[in-house]
């Protein structure tokens, strides 16, 4: 079977980018950009506000649900060089409830992993209460006093929760172009598992130099704006100028690497189909 080569298949999603700048631009800006600027400047308002917590985790939830949105369609243009913005968008929308629903069913895949987790934790004479408290004082205080041999199995086991969830999310990461080109719903999942069969461990590569690569950009921007901004305005106050420039900066960074991906999982689609096809001898 020939190997998917990750350098072409960033070349063909710059290319993609490039080509139709004009056309993903206004689904990055009101999918993507506006979602991400929002949920930044909201997201410290409840901090010292338990009554508008609730408010503003559900306006973060909606939000997200408008980001994977414009992912979707923009994956849907770069897996169809025919598609326009129109026909992404409404192949989004038809295939929005989906996307939700498989990306549901990966979440809980991750977090059935934590089981065995917790039941070290509860092992430990830990109250789990602890925990969502958000207090690390407490939290580190708490863990401290649990025995050393439960201490080291919970940090092995945290680690390979952590190698498992990378990879898992690397054999799913063709689940969306699955369903915006080939509307096989939930047959996605498996879809993808039979599209990234030997690409495992260069996705991973992939999707770990993104990370840190977009981490490190989104901090820097952050970093930057709000410090500079910060000294300029008097300080950087949730609502403040200082603050709501900050998270337009970091809603920008995010837009552009989100783009970047969108893009790249298109052209990643498109490469494993086809090389799959030439395996199978099928057209």
């Amino acid at each position: 079977m020939n190997s998917v080569n990750m350098g072409t298949v960033w070349d063909r999603a710059t290319e993609f980018l490039g080509d139709n700048i004009a056309a993903v631009t206004p689904i990055a800006i009101a999918a993507l950009f506006l979602p991400a600027s929002i949920n930044d400047a909201i997201a410290p308002l409840g901090a010292n506000n338990p009554g508008m917590q609730l408010g503003i985790s559900v306006a973060s939830l909606a939000l997200s649900i408008v980001s994977i949105f414009g992912e979707l369609a923009i994956i849907a243009m770069a897996v169809d060089a025919a598609r326009t913005a129109g026909d992404g968008v409404r192949s989004a929308a038809a295939q929005l409830l989906m996307a939700l629903l498989t990306s549901l069913a990966v979440l809980a895949l991750v977090l059935l992993g934590l089981l065995p987790l917790i039941g070290l934790v509860a092992a430990a004479g830990i109250d789990m209460k602890v925990f969502a408290t958000n207090d690390q004082a407490e939290i580190a205080q708490a863990l401290s006093g649990m025995p050393g041999g439960i201490g080291w199995a919970i940090a092995g086991y945290s680690l390979l929760w952590i190698i498992g969830t990378i990879w898992i999310s690397a054999r799913f990461v063709l689940a969306l172009p699955a369903l915006v080109d080939e509307r096989r719903g939930f047959g996605a999942l498996a879809r993808s598992w039979q599209l990234t069969r030997g690409l495992a461990l260069k996705i991973v590569g992939v999707l770990v130099l993104y990370f840190i690569v977009s981490a490190v950009a989104a901090l820097a921007a952050k970093t930057v704006f709000g410090g500079v901004l910060g000294l300029v305005a008097g300080g950087n106050a949730a609502g403040s100028f200082a603050a709501i420039v900050t998270s337009v900066a970091v809603g920008a960074v995010g837009t552009a690497f989100s783009v970047l991906q969108a893009a790249f999982i298109g052209k990643l689609f498109i490469a494993a189909r086809d090389r799959t096809q030439e395996a199978t001898g099928h057209s």
